[in-house]
């Protein structure tokens, strides 16, 4: 009967412990990262073909939060984790329109990697706003009226001189059919600039210049 019970709590133990190990980390111990789209980039690409409010002329979208991305220091990064929070209201969603574009990608961005934060709605969706509104996006990088062309890193050193925390390794800049696409940012909690993994720097564009859409 002694061994009986061992083996049942034994078996106890090892199903608790497969079961922990499936369930969706609730909050990353390492870092965010802010991903920062050029909105005239993603026009191009797919989102005038959607009729897009952001892609109509004179919108006047330039650079707009993607999302902010919690992430392991290995590289890997967790998806739509459970939460005992529930999902942001209408108004809370409806604010991010001025930094986000669109009440859908909010949603979105708050169920995919909002929940992994730790986080409830509206300090999630406070964190990113902070996030933004602590960068500057000078002229050369903003293609008012004339696509820009330019080399990826020159892109990163004018961000990098208009934000004089944000050292070198701390972002990248991702591109797509010769379209400067994101600047994504590594963030630590503190919101503060920091290195990022080294999966993800493996991610900046290799190209020898990419085109800044001029915004609609």
């Amino acid at each position: 009967m002694r061994w009986l019970t061992i083996v049942v709590l034994a078996g106890l133990a090892f199903g608790l412990w497969v079961w922990q190990g499936l369930q969706p980390r609730q909050e990353v111990d390492g870092y965010y990262v802010l991903a920062l789209s050029w909105t005239p980039s993603w026009c191009a690409a797919e989102g005038a073909t959607r009729g897009d409010a952001r892609c109509a002329s004179g919108a006047g979208a330039g650079w707009l939060v993607h999302g902010l991305w919690p992430q392991h220091e290995d590289g890997g990064w967790p998806e739509f984790c459970d939460t005992p929070h529930a999902p942001p209201d209408r108004q809370l969603v409806a604010s991010m329109l001025d930094i986000m574009g669109s009440e859908g990608l909010a949603w979105h961005q708050r169920r995919k990697h909002g929940t992994c934060s730790g986080l409830d709605p509206g300090a999630y969706f406070a964190r990113t706003r902070a996030a933004f509104a602590a960068l500057h996006f000078p002229e050369p990088i903003r293609a008012r009226e004339a696509d820009i062309e330019r080399a990826p890193a020159l892109i990163l050193e004018v961000f990098r001189k208009a934000n004089p925390s944000i050292g070198s390794e701390m972002a990248i800049l991702t591109c797509r059919e010769g379209r400067a696409q994101e600047i994504r940012l590594c963030l630590n909690h503190g919101l503060n600039p920091r290195r990022c993994d080294d999966a993800l720097l493996a991610r900046d564009c290799r190209e020898d210049e990419v085109r800044l859409p001029a915004k609609p």
